[in-house]
């Protein structure tokens, strides 16, 4: 399961709208110095945090603070739909398109060209469509698993060393 942090904005009938936490706490991260994210100046480039539409069985309500899961299979999924899909498609279709074009006298390396293009797009083509279909089954959606823990130590509790 992967879990990340958010911020509840509105609920409905069993659902709600979260943002994911941003880095916002970047001015004190120690990797800061090696942060590619865009600060000062360039903060204008840093894309908006995005609302995910999530199951809501803890009925949260807006401006809670909690941990959302997706499994991780599903996320797998996704990613292979998105790179391996095409890339493998492209590869196949320019083989072919080689093959082909190499039967029929013409340059085989035109032919190599032209239909892996015609692979590359029609991969993609099928990994949106099969995403999609994926999209549907309740097992790919992200849940709210629990409320942020806040988790305080008594002042007595503390010992230093």
């Amino acid at each position: 399961m992967i879990e990340q942090t958010a911020r509840v904005v509105s609920t409905q009938q069993g659902y709600a709208w979260v943002i994911p936490a941003s880095a916002a706490a970047c001015g004190s991260c120690q990797s800061k110095s090696g942060c590619s994210s865009p600060t000062g100046l360039f903060a204008f480039l840093k894309p908006s945090a995005e609302r995910l539409y999530v199951q809501n069985p803890l009925h949260a309500k807006p401006g809670d603070e909690v941990v959302i899961g997706m499994q991780g299979n599903a996320l797998l999924v996704y990613s292979m739909l998105a790179y391996l899909l095409p890339l493998v498609s492209m590869l196949v279709f320019a083989i072919v398109g080689s093959e082909l074009f190499q039967v029929f006298g013409l340059a085989h390396e035109m032919g190599a060209v032209l239909a892996g293009i015609a692979g590359l797009f029609s991969g993609l083509k099928l990994a949106g469509w099969l995403a999609a279909n994926v999209a549907k089954s309740e097992e790919a959606h992200p849940v709210i698993l629990r409320h942020k823990e806040h988790v305080i130590y008594p002042a007595g509790s503390v010992s230093h060393v």
